[in-house]
């Protein structure tokens, strides 16, 4: 399944940012709690490339909502050589239970590399929904935007990237400046120093 998304940070506190948002006119669809643990197998060598290490990764995820759930997932993702996303696409399955599938990839010598917290609020306005994620692992308030089926008729990402840009910078928000945050590469990286690699 094609996606295209941006994902921002945002400079402001949680208050200011839902402040800002409501003001033109998102109204609040939806809250829930989503906990992902990045699975990988041992045998991966975690001196290389960071986005190469994410390549192998699985990902199981539990959301909490009105009606929780929880997905094995694969995120295919190519980048070009300063690490923008070029293409992603995510294959998602269905799973009755978290933690017997980190038993079974675990009887299959995979470890949790890291997990990542979530706490999202969404927000919609016409076709666009936006969620702001209050993250406790990589600490931060994060935007993401997806492109709608509309804009996905588009073939070209960047088009579609350029008209996500621009919903983004009309929230007026203060930014790092940076569209395509990764929270995963950003908690790789914290892994990473602590082993001292």
């Amino acid at each position: 399944m094609r996606e295209v998304e941006l994902t921002i940070q945002v400079l402001e506190d949680y208050d200011e940012v839902i402040r800002k948002i409501e003001n033109q006119s998102y109204k609040l669809v939806e809250k829930y709690y989503m906990k992902d643990y990045y699975m990988i197998h041992k045998s991966v060598n975690l001196n290389i490339d960071n986005y190469d290490i994410l390549k192998k990764c699985i990902l199981i995820r539990n959301i909490i909502d009105d009606n929780p759930k929880n997905y094995l997932i694969y995120k295919d993702k190519s980048y070009d050589v300063n690490g923008k996303i070029v293409s992603q696409n995510k294959i998602k399955a269905k799973i009755e239970s978290v933690e017997d599938v980190k038993k079974i990839l675990e009887s299959v010598d995979h470890i949790t590399l890291f997990e990542i917290e979530n706490y999202s609020t969404v927000y919609k306005k016409d076709d666009t929904e936006i969620v702001i994620q209050k993250i406790t692992d990589p600490s931060g308030i994060y935007i993401e935007i997806e492109a709608t089926q509309e804009e996905l008729l588009n073939n070209n990402d960047e088009e579609v990237k350029d008209i996500l840009k621009r919903k983004l910078n009309a929230l007026e928000l203060n930014t790092t400046g940076d569209y395509e945050v990764k929270k995963a590469l950003i908690a790789l990286e914290k892994v990473k120093e602590k082993l001292n690699l």
